[in-house]
């Protein structure tokens, strides 16, 4: 047993020290939980509903999804939106899946319908082509009624959260938490420790003996272990520095989620004002459809001459004109939301169940002052901003730490196999030491300045921040008291009342008692009334969803 080099017995226990040591530095530990994760998903939620105008829309209490299941969620969501669109049966036309005029995809053209003068066909029609029926996905604007919509669809929630789940962006940015967590986790493990196992003094050309003495032959175990990380406090000011990366990207990505619930809503309110503009130029177009043919009847039997009947085909050609604008409108208006919801070719159509007849403005901001210092503690960017500057001094602390010497322990056991080399009995010893570096060159000077700058980039990108929040804000401020001050211009009983107007001076031309000139005027009114009043109330939503925006919370009545 004395002449084998490799003692079974000393390995086994080097080997048992080395595992004693290791035992005794893995233990389990919990990982670095996500700093306020808690509290993004509750403003995650409360985004949700933010900025949702308090107009008397239909609303839907649904709860977001996490994005991390995005891609699957988002099918499920357009698969049932797909399969309650499709319970009710063909729409009308067999355009759509919902009897609405709310859809999504292209619009068809002008219908025949609407351009044909009467239903004698008198005068001929117009210049307008009747066109080929719409495909299946095509927009049905046989609407008669500005304004009303079908109870079904989607509301401004509803809309919202689709937008949230097919927003890729929203992804990125949930994984740049989880990316953030994998580095606070990272900063949090210690370090590993070094195992040598050296052979040592072996014979190279003789074997040694006695007589011809060499070696003698040694085993070396040895264990290392760094304790600067301990003794100076560098994994402390680096897993504070990873901690708040983790906040940062948390408040980031709630920040995101606040600018995407923005463009939904204003999206959102987009689309509802086109429609409404839409139906108002289709009932522009009728109008004067009926007018010509009064007209027409009348020059036929001799009680107006034929330059009246001239001045009623251009306007209604002119409103024919405005009817394809507010169409084009229209389209561009679904493709944006569209976008946002991720639709595709093979998305079933899409209806909207809200309406800009409730909208009235029943908030009063808060003082320019008073929202700076709320938005000041609910903007998620600015948190971002403030936690940047917290964690740029952490990251000096780290770096001012790593400049401190490296500690390295030692521990090592030695087996000298000395019988068959030089005739004396096998030894065991062992010994400890510490390794360390002298910081005479490099005291990591050029991590330190970068560290430095980077709290003042912090502290001033802080500075410009708030500066541009505050001319965001009376901007903000500003547009909501003009928009709602406009709504309070033109209220329902100015439209129902220039209704009434048209609709008299209509009845009165018919049976020659009133000049073709009343009737236009009658009819430019109501549609510049009706006009503002839709313009107004869409403008009024906008502006308060920019503004709840712009504070970072809504605000209630």
């Amino acid at each position: 047993m004395g002449d084998r080099i490799w003692n079974p017995k000393a390995i086994a226990i080097a080997l048992t020290m080395v595992w004693a040591f290791l035992g005794c530095g893995s233990r389990k530990e919990a990982p670095v939980a996500p700093h306020g994760l808690v509290a993004l998903l509750d403003r995650w939620e409360q985004a949700n509903s933010t900025l949702a105008v308090e107009t008397g829309q239909p609303t839907a209490e649904s709860k977001p999804t996490e994005p991390a299941q995005t891609t699957q969620d988002a099918q499920a969501a357009r698969a049932e939106w797909r399969d309650e669109g499709q319970e009710d049966g063909p729409a009308r036309g067999g355009t759509e899946a919902y009897p609405s005029s709310s859809e999504t995809s292209l619009p068809a053209p002008l219908l025949q319908d609407d351009i044909r003068l009467d239903e004698e066909g008198q005068g001929g029609t117009t210049d307008l082509e009747p066109r080929a029926p719409a495909p299946a996905s095509i927009l049905d604007l046989n609407d008669d009624v500005p304004f009303e919509r079908n109870a079904k669809g989607l509301t401004l929630d509803q809309t919202i959260n689709i937008v949230l789940l097919a927003d890729p962006e929203l992804r990125v940015g949930f994984e740049a938490i989880n990316q953030a967590n994998a580095e606070a986790l990272t900063a949090f493990l210690a370090p590993n420790p070094t195992i040598n196992v050296n052979q040592s003094l072996l014979p190279l050309v003789r074997p040694f003996t006695e007589d011809r003495q060499g070696g003698p032959p040694q085993l070396d175990v040895g264990v290392e272990y760094p304790i600067d990380w301990f003794v100076f406090g560098k994994r402390a000011a680096a897993l504070q520095a990873a901690t708040l990366n983790t906040q940062i990207s948390e408040a980031e990505y709630a920040d995101l989620v606040r600018r995407r619930v923005l463009d939904a809503t204003i999206l959102y309110y987009d689309v509802l004002e086109a429609e409404a503009l839409r139906d108002l130029a289709r009932q522009d177009v009728r109008h004067f459809q009926t007018v010509e043919t009064i007209t027409r009847r009348a020059v036929q039997a001799g009680g107006r001459p034929r330059v009246e009947l001239d001045r009623v085909r251009l306007e209604r050609l002119r409103s024919e004109q405005t009817l394809r604008e507010a169409q084009r409108q229209l389209v561009a208006s679904l493709a944006a939301l569209g976008e946002r919801l991720g639709a595709t070719q093979d998305t079933p159509p899409l209806q909207l169940a809200g309406t800009l007849e409730t909208i009235e403005p029943i908030l009063t901001p808060p003082s320019v002052r008073e929202g700076f210092e709320l938005a000041f503690r609910m903007r998620p960017d600015l948190e971002a901003a403030r936690l940047k500057i917290t964690q740029a001094d952490a990251e000096l602390l780290a770096e001012t730490r790593n400049a401190l010497p490296e500690l390295v322990t030692r521990f090592g056991y030695t087996r000298q196999f000395q019988r068959r080399a030089i005739g004396f009995p096998d030894a065991d010893s062992w010994g400890v030491g510490l390794d360390f570096t002298v910081p005479l060159f490099n005291r990591n000077q050029g991590q330190r300045a970068r560290a430095a700058s980077v709290v003042v980039q912090s502290q001033a990108e802080l500075r410009a921040a708030l500066v541009g929040l505050y001319a965001e804000l009376v901007e903000a401020d500003q547009a909501l008291r003009t928009a709602a001050e406009n709504v309070r211009a033109v209220a329902q009983d100015q439209l129902e009342l220039a209704t009434r107007v048209r609709d008299t001076l209509t009845q009165a031309y018919q049976e020659g008692g009133r000049p073709l000139l009343d009737v236009v005027d009658a009819q430019r009114d109501f549609r510049e009334t009706t006009r503002l009043f839709i313009e107004s109330r869409a403008d009024y939503a906008r502006a308060l969803a920019r503004y709840n925006a712009t504070l970072g919370t809504r605000l209630s009545p």
